[in-house]
């Protein structure tokens, strides 16, 4: 059985890709407590979230559907908590004097979920020496960006965006339970600034 978020469940779902293994939500107990929740799209992007209050007895490799998603949506007015056991899941609105839960089945998956852990294990180093050296930029598909700042925004209305040296572009919210990485598309130069914003900020101001 396994308890977390919903809100988190349903970012991951915009992430995962059109064939096995890369179309499934992985969620699985995280050792020092919560859950893990993570996605992918064949290695393009990457959704890794934890829910600290989640709780779980197994790991689970979930099949996400159109009923599933959009009742697990998170909304600014209420909390949503998703429970599941074996292939049915139950989502619970909470509101502040009432609730209203909806059972939903779902599959799971076949496949084994792709191997993260030494790619994240590999970026969070490069991030940790990142202060030495950044020589060049990623360029970055705009529709994963559009849609990772778009999911957030129903949990928070700020982000961070960081990316290195030919690495991904990692998004994150404040409460920093759930980071999405964007691979990118090539390295290139890291861009100078445009001389006419250079121009510009040499100019005297105007008067009106």
């Amino acid at each position: 059985m396994l308890n977390c978020n919903s809100a988190l469940l349903a970012i991951a779902s915009e992430f995962v890709g059109k064939f096995a293994p890369y179309q499934s939500i992985e969620i699985t107990p995280a050792p020092t407590g919560g859950v893990y929740i993570a996605s992918t799209d064949n290695g393009k992007v990457a959704c890794l979230a934890h829910d600290p209050s989640g709780e779980g007895d197994e790991s689970i490799i979930l099949l996400p559907n159109s009923d599933l998603i959009k009742a697990s949506r998170g909304v600014k007015t209420a909390e949503r908590s998703i429970s599941i056991n074996g292939n049915m899941a139950m989502v619970t609105t909470h509101r502040k004097s009432t609730s209203e839960s909806k059972e939903i089945p779902f599959h799971r998956s076949t496949s084994d979920f792709p191997k993260l852990s030494g790619a994240i294990k590999d970026c969070i180093a490069r991030w940790d020496d990142i202060g030495k050296s950044s020589a060049t930029a990623g360029r970055y598909d705009i529709t994963y960006l559009q849609r990772a700042i778009k999911s957030l925004s129903s949990i928070n209305s700020s982000v961070t965006l960081h990316s290195f040296d030919g690495g991904p572009m990692r998004i994150q919210e404040s409460s920093g339970n759930i980071v999405i990485l964007v691979m990118p598309q090539i390295a290139l130069p890291i861009p100078p600034v445009p001389d006419w914003l250079r121009r510009y900020s040499q100019g005297a101001p105007s008067v009106v």
